[in-house]
């Protein structure tokens, strides 16, 4: 009995300690890289200004979630043909794209140049990717980008993306919401605009009253698939021109769980987090 006792604690401190080994929400490291280059010996003629910092997926208990994910997030980050090189050489490897594009790309324009000119062929790549919601149900992943190549202003855009756990693909529109949600949703991103306006630092005196009196573009205004999830919450992005004209920038709606309560599909992926909220 007592070599019986013995070894069951063993059995029970074996299984402890694998489970606390267990990566139970996904882990993430960090790459980053800054560094400018130079067009040509001549520094006044322009340079490509990089600057990354992401995190990559490196760990989860289900190693096919895991590489899911990690795929998913390479490939918007980077691109596919990145996606079987090792995490700490893809960003070396994608920033060595750049150079040579860009210097292929504007070393012809350079050498075409007169002497006395003094135009410069500056471009900016900028990139962050980063973990937002992360818990054993639910990764949640945004991707910021900016990119100038010249011209009056470069561009800006932001992507986010919601993992499931137990699957590894993307969380849609489909999966959280009933048949035909497209029309209500729509009309409630539209009314958030105009509430949301009214807590804009400086605007509130002048409050957005009426869509239609606006430079935004109404008929646009739709539910585009590019949200992420909080505890509280989903969260729109709309990105410049797609809604607006660039002078608008960035348009962010957060939807609080109970104003879409008649549009969520019952027992979907995030029904945890909306229970949980009623209860605060």
């Amino acid at each position: 009995m007592k070599k019986q006792a013995i070894m069951l604690f063993i059995s029970i401190l074996i299984t402890g300690l694998f489970s606390s080994c267990t990566q139970k929400t996904v882990k993430t490291v960090e790459e980053d890289f800054t560094k400018k280059y130079f067009l040509s010996s001549d520094t006044t003629k322009g340079a490509l200004s990089v600057d990354i910092h992401v995190e990559i997926p490196v760990a989860y208990a289900d190693k096919m979630v895991l590489n899911s994910i990690r795929k998913a997030i390479i490939n918007n980050l980077f691109g596919e043909e990145f996606v079987p090189h090792a995490n700490d050489s893809v960003v070396q490897l994608f920033t060595t794209m750049l150079e040579t594009d860009y210097k292929a790309n504007n070393e012809p324009l350079v050498n075409e140049l007169d002497t006395a000119s003094s135009y410069s062929f500056n471009n900016e790549h900028t990139l962050e990717g980063f973990s937002l919601l992360s818990d054993k149900h639910i990764y949640s992943y945004g991707i910021d980008r900016y990119i100038y190549m010249g011209g009056a202003h470069g561009l800006n855009n932001r992507n986010y993306f919601n993992f499931d756990l137990k699957t590894g693909k993307l969380i849609t529109e489909n999966d959280l919401f009933i048949d035909g949600f497209n029309v209500e949703l729509s009309e409630l991103i539209k009314k958030r605009i105009i509430e949301e306006s009214k807590n804009v630092k400086g605007a509130e005196t002048d409050p957005i009253l009426n869509l239609e009196d606006t430079d935004y573009w109404t008929d646009s205004i739709k539910a585009n698939g590019n949200f992420y999830i909080t505890d509280e919450s989903i969260n729109y992005i709309f990105n410049p021109y797609e809604i607006a004209p660039y002078y608008m920038g960035l348009t962010e709606v957060t939807l609080p769980f109970n104003r879409l309560s008649n549009l969520f599909k019952p027992d979907n992926i995030i029904a945890y987090l909306v229970e949980k909220q009623k209860k605060k």
